[in-house]
């Protein structure tokens, strides 16, 4: 599983490569596998094209493209707590030109049966490109929530402890929302009315518009309604505040919180079955574009450098390995459905 803990094992394993690649002389482009590619790229995903799966797909695009010499095109079908794209992901040939990006939800949703794609046997990581932390949102205006003008935790609370089902969440069908809410309301101690959305406009809309009361988020995805004012950062669920909101108390630091955080991880994909040539020459593609200059500006333009992004590989199979594990362990402490055999 992804966590603050497994984030410093896998970030030492990378940092001075990343950074000497960042720093030095630019690499010369991955040397191309025959006559691949010879047509555009497809990017297949599971989530709306609004939220910051699709936004990690845009920032990677333009560098991949430029790198192969190809179009790279996005197919974005969402639903099914993002299951809903991976048959469509099966039914293409393993001949390099079908990529999935998923996220850590990927891996929960192999852990509780949902699919039965495993995530390093059936397929092959190409990169982790996207780490982040996670946060709690008002309205931007919402006087509820406020203390002089600034968005104010223990109100929420508060309110939240009024009765159960009081506050209302706008959440994501993703275990690794779903289990940070549940940590997060029983350190506090309260119940809150969560409502999942598939689609991030629905998700957002609903307490920009006033419908729910709370929204959980990462900060980059919704960086723009923050710096519109739509949208108010509240909670940093976190060691510290993130530094993009200051103002925003940490679980940790400022309420004493022991609990490792889950971390949103999002990254490529490509089938077992892909000629070994075609995956060396993916990944060191992917590589090569995370450290383009556009790409880097915008991870710091959507707060994605709060943590390491970048995980090679390599390491990205140690962490979804190691995620399957740990998530397994954490779903039957909770009494929640497991594959069998894990």
């Amino acid at each position: 599983m992804f966590t603050l803990s497994l984030k410093k094992v896998a970030g030492f394993l990378s940092a001075l490569g990343l950074v000497a690649a960042i720093t030095g002389e630019v690499a010369a482009a991955p040397k191309k596998p025959g006559s691949y590619p010879s047509r555009p790229i497809t990017i297949i995903m599971c989530y709306g094209k609004a939220g910051g799966s699709a936004q990690a797909i845009m920032a990677m695009k333009g560098p991949m493209s430029k790198i192969m010499g190809t179009k790279v095109n996005m197919v974005s079908k969402p639903g099914g707590g993002g299951t809903n794209c991976l048959p469509d992901y099966q039914q293409t040939p393993a001949d390099g030109y079908t990529l999935l990006m998923h996220t850590d939800g990927l891996i929960t949703k192999y852990v509780g049966g949902v699919h039965n794609i495993h995530p390093t046997k059936d397929l092959i990581p190409l990169v982790i490109m996207n780490v982040a932390p996670t946060g709690m949102y008002i309205k931007g205006d919402d006087k509820r929530f406020m203390t002089g003008g600034k968005p104010d935790w223990d109100k929420v609370v508060n309110y939240a402890k009024q009765g159960k089902g009081k506050l209302s969440v706008s959440n994501l069908n993703s275990e690794m929302e779903l289990i940070t809410q549940i940590m997060v309301e029983k350190h506090f101690g309260y119940e809150s009315k969560q409502v999942l959305f598939a689609k991030p406009a629905q998700r957002y809309g609903s307490v920009i518009g006033g419908k729910l009361d709370v929204l959980v988020e990462q900060p980059g995805d919704v960086s723009k309604h923050v710096a519109a004012g739509t949208l108010a950062p509240v909670l940093s669920i976190w060691p510290e505040r993130f530094k993009v909101a200051p103002d925003a108390k940490s679980t940790h630091a400022d309420y004493g919180m022991k609990w490792d955080p889950l971390l949103r991880v999002r990254g490529f994909f490509i089938k077992r079955e892909t000629p070994a040539e075609i995956v060396s020459y993916l990944q060191e593609v992917m590589a090569e574009a995370y450290r383009m200059e556009e790409h880097q500006a915008f991870l710091k333009r959507k707060s994605l450098d709060i943590v390491d992004s970048f995980r090679s590989a390599e390491d990205a199979k140690k962490i979804f390995d190691s995620s399957i594990t740990e998530y397994a362990k954490i779903y039957k402490e909770m009494g929640r459905k497991v594959r069998p055999g894990l």
